[in-house]
């Protein structure tokens, strides 16, 4: 049934060291600058205090610190001090919703990194512009700068700065998905507090553990995030913090429904009802109550469950709470239906979808379907049933194709991003090199105007400034060609790479070579993607991952042509793009391929891995259609779609789109977004190549 998950996500605060400095009593300049900066760090520890207990108050003790001790100051403070306490004040004007003020701040902040090398500083600062751009949701942004910080953050030496800058960054990887690396930063964090022991030093590791556990979760190590869970439970307990409690209650009630460990689950969830209605969070305990209920309706317990919802549906409309109404109501619903009252039940349950369609993400509301789809079969609707799965399925299939398509714009931007600023580099250092160049011509010049005066000395000096020039020509020759060859290679496998396609594709149009007919002379896309490929990663290590990318990539380049394109299209995707492959060679050239891949396992560290791919392939043009109304692009997007059904049906596999059984305005829409369907209603022709079977 409808549930709701809890697994938070960064505080606000980040729980910070406390510096110790010592007093002098005969104060010159610089021990006046020490008592300043000490007293500024012991008031920012005790904002942070202030800030744990009383929001509002700290916001206005550190507005009055900002305008003491930086708009007008009266004491000179070291710089790291004063770039804690702009950090601070940036961030609060944030939260408080005074956008203008805190990217001002944020301004001034990333200008003072022109003036230190300070590791420490550096990251403060960083580390304050990536808490920013989460902030404002602004994640590929936010991505691009972590390698800077990351390098950076390996030289400070502060605690404080270490924890801060690290936990920033394990909630960055963590919101970007990349578990692995959130949960190194995170543990970095962790080495950053373990020689510290003050009044922070408790809060940040139970706070870092609770990060950690939210990792585990994430990558489904039930067993794991269930002990550390139940460990933050017990010290909550230990040192008193029931604020803490029905977070983490919530988060171990997941933990042990995934783990189908029902009995516990509902144990769990009974202790977060009363642990919320002791620090008064109504709106988490309604989420222990519908769990509880859900519980109770997966155990087939329907009038505990109903006894359960309808105190819960009653509490949810003393607080106006419309969409616990509605989750309620669905739940109560589909007791109904369990119970023999199906046509209430099934009314109410529509009632409620009714809400959640228009109220809520597709993503949350297209698993509703599949409830409502299992009070239609107990109420012998079986035609509605079968409806309602369909319903699911598409919208399902939808969602995919969204998320697919939002990961690849995602991706292709961050891309992007990085290729500019490669091309940046590349661009100043050809500057460098025309700049030493026109030195060199200068001192040429010179020279010669010194010749009638010194005419031995100069033929010297011509001479060696000759040889200086050749080799500084040479080395940008070299240089030039260096990089001219990065900029279309991947730098793992050697293959081309995306931009490489990009370039082939505009010459191929900037010399006529846009054919309408699909015969011998058309060329083709056969885009792969190695089968289990995260497996390969996980049960031999990433070093092997990338032997199998390398050995993959040497077989594919013996079998192609050198007039084709070989080329890493991404993580562990291929594209080949063939050079006038005619309609009959498709099925024997990708059965080669398939068996050059899977035929042979691949040799690491003395383990062979057994490997295979799936694939899609089309013709370009496809089935006669100029194009103009079917690019490469678009046809490249087929490919990938083919490549999708391979995966789902079985890998291993080629499917290969080989022609059109009908108009393409009339396919024009499923060849779009929905390759199975046009499939189903027999507008293509296709083939399937099968691989071999798996060797090793």
């Amino acid at each position: 049934m409808p549930q709701f998950s809890a697994i938070g996500s960064l505080q606000r605060w980040c729980l910070l060291g406390l510096w110790l400095c010592v007093l002098c009593s005969n104060l010159c300049p610089v021990a006046a600058q020490e008592q300043a900066t000490t007293s500024l760090e012991q008031q920012l520890d005790q904002y942070l205090v202030t800030l744990r207990d009383d929001v509002s108050a700290a916001d206005a003790f550190l507005a009055e610190l900002y305008q003491r001790y930086y708009v007008n100051p009266t004491e000179n403070i070291a710089l790291a001090s004063k770039v804690r306490l702009m950090s601070y004040q940036a961030t609060s004007l944030l939260y408080l919703q005074q956008q203008a003020a805190a990217d001002a701040l944020l301004a001034e902040l990333l200008a003072l990194t022109g003036e230190t090398d300070n590791p420490d500083i550096l990251s403060e600062i960083y580390a304050t512009e990536i808490e920013f751009l989460l902030y404002q949701r602004q994640l590929s942004a936010a991505i691009l700068k972590a390698d800077r910080l990351q390098l950076i953050v390996q030289s400070a030496s502060v605690p404080r700065v270490q924890y801060f800058a690290n936990a920033m960054l394990g909630g960055l990887f963590k919101a970007d998905n990349q578990f692995e690396q959130a949960l190194q930063h995170y543990t970095d964090a962790l080495d950053a507090i373990i020689g510290t022991d003050d009044q922070f030093t408790l809060r940040r590791r139970a706070n870092l553990n609770y990060f950690i556990a939210q990792v585990y979760a994430d990558l489904k190590k039930w067993p794991e995030a269930k002990l550390l869970t139940e460990e933050l439970i017990a010290a909550a307990k230990k040192y008193q913090y029931p604020q803490f409690l029905p977070d983490l209650y919530l988060m171990l009630g997941v933990i042990l429904a995934e783990q189908d460990d029902l009995n516990g689950a509902v144990t769990v969830n009974q202790l977060g009802v009363a642990a919320a209605k002791a620090v008064d969070r109504p709106n988490i305990e309604l989420t222990f109550e519908n769990n509880l209920g859900s519980i109770y309706i997966e155990q087939q317990k329907y009038e505990e469950a109903r006894a359960v919802l309808q105190a819960a549906s009653e509490q949810a409309k003393a607080l106006n709470d419309e969409f616990n109404v509605q989750i309620m109501a669905y739940n109560l619903g589909y007791i109904d239906v369990m119970q023999g009252e199906h046509q209430r039940g099934l009314e109410q349950m529509l009632v409620a979808l009714e809400y959640f369609k228009e109220n809520d993400t597709k993503a949350q509301y297209e698993p509703m379907l599949q409830w409502l789809a299992k009070a239609y079969a107990a109420a012998g609707e079986y035609q509605l049933q079968a409806e309602t799965l369909q319903q699911q399925l598409e919208l399902r299939a939808e969602i995919l194709t969204s998320e697919r398509e939002k990961s690849v714009a995602e991706l292709q931007s961050r891309y992007d991003t990085k290729a500019k600023s490669q091309l940046i580099t590349i661009l100043e250092q050809e500057n460098d090199l025309k700049a030493q160049l026109l030195d060199n011509q200068k001192l040429q010049q010179q020279i010669t105007a010194l010749f009638t005066l010194v005419l031995i000395f100069a033929a010297v000096m011509l001479y060696q400034l000759y040889r200086k020039v050749r080799l500084s020509n040479r080395k940008l020759r070299e240089a030039n060609k260096q990089l001219e060859f990065q900029s279309l290679r991947d730098p793992l496998t050697g293959l081309y790479n995306r931009r490489a396609l990009q370039e082939q594709m505009q010459r191929r149009e900037k010399y006529g070579r846009r054919q309408t007919d699909s015969g011998p002379n058309a060329n083709g896309f056969l885009l792969l993607d190695i089968d289990y490929f995260k497996k390969i990663n996980d049960n031999y290590g990433h070093a092997a991952g990338d032997e199998v990318l390398t050995e993959l990539s040497a077989r594919l380049t013996r079998v192609c042509r050198d007039e084709d394109l070989v080329i890493r299209w991404g993580g562990e995707e291929f594209l080949l793009y063939l050079e006038h492959i005619a309609p009959e060679q498709v099925s024997g050239f990708c059965q080669r391929i398939l068996d050059v891949i899977a035929a042979e396992p691949v040799a690491c560290d003395g383990k062979l891995i057994p490997v295979s791919a799936s694939g899609g392939f089309i013709h370009l043009p496809f089935a006669g259609v100029d194009e103009t109304d079917l690019n490469w692009e678009r046809a490249l997007q087929i490919a990938d779609m083919a490549l999708y059904l391979g995966k789902v049906n079985g890998r291993n596999q080629v499917y290969a789109i080989t022609g059109l059984r009908c108009d393409y305005n009339a396919a024009r829409q499923p060849l779009t977004n929905d390759l199975q369907g046009a499939i189903r209603q027999n507008m293509v022709d296709y083939i399937t190549i099968k691989g071999p079977a798996l060797a090793g």
